[in-house]
């Protein structure tokens, strides 16, 4: 592991390939970061280690400040990105050095509605990529299916599920409250529609 990062004057990039290194220098330049504070990397899991927490699989990029190493992290999550596309790594790349300009510049807004925000509007204009190019660049996420339904002992409201837990019933108490505390009712074997469900 390489501690000496204050003293680097490019990247440090573990577990990248060719494509992304070269993005990233590109972008560094083009939007004057600073090069010796930035680790990259395409490892979600070594990326998880950086931040000391699990990073959803469903993430194309991530960026985060350490503020203890005095670091900006970097993943380029190569699994979710659609590289039939050929715009779509740089467009990624781009979008998470943008974010770190924007902290940089103390600008600690988030997404609004990704790919359709003002950052997605920086992107397109930073790589020329349209903003159709940006919001396709991901894979889409396939959602796990619900599996059961939940019904509330009193009012009978049917809630679909993914998994099993224990919720009480939102129409007959806004807070948890075990006196309507859902019930399955209906194990699926295929998906269900959550919206054919409630009633």
């Amino acid at each position: 592991m390489d501690t000496n990062y204050k003293t680097r004057s490019c990247p440090r990039f573990e577990e990248c390939d060719d494509t992304v290194r070269a993005l990233v220098v590109e972008y560094v330049q083009r939007l004057g970061l600073p090069a010796d504070c930035l680790w990259v990397t395409t490892d979600r899991s070594l990326y998880s280690r950086w931040l000391r927490r699990r990073i959803p699989s469903s993430y194309g990029g991530a960026y985060c400040f350490l503020k203890g190493r005095g670091v900006h992290a970097v993943l380029i999550n190569l699994e979710r990105i659609d590289r039939s596309r050929p715009r779509a790594v740089e467009v990624v790349v781009a979008e998470e050095l943008i974010h770190m300009r924007d902290h940089l510049d103390r600008d600690y807004r988030r997404h609004a509605k990704h790919g359709y925000d003002r950052v997605a509007h920086r992107v397109s204009a930073l790589t020329g990529a349209s903003l159709e190019e940006i919001r396709s660049a991901l894979i889409p996420v396939k959602r796990r299916p619900f599996k059961y339904v939940y019904a509330c002992p009193h009012c009978r409201l049917r809630v679909a599920r993914k998994r099993t837990g224990r919720w009480s019933c939102p129409r007959c108490s806004p807070r948890f409250d075990p006196r309507f505390v859902l019930q399955v009712v209906e194990r699926m074997d295929k998906d269900i529609d959550p919206e054919s469900v409630r009633t």
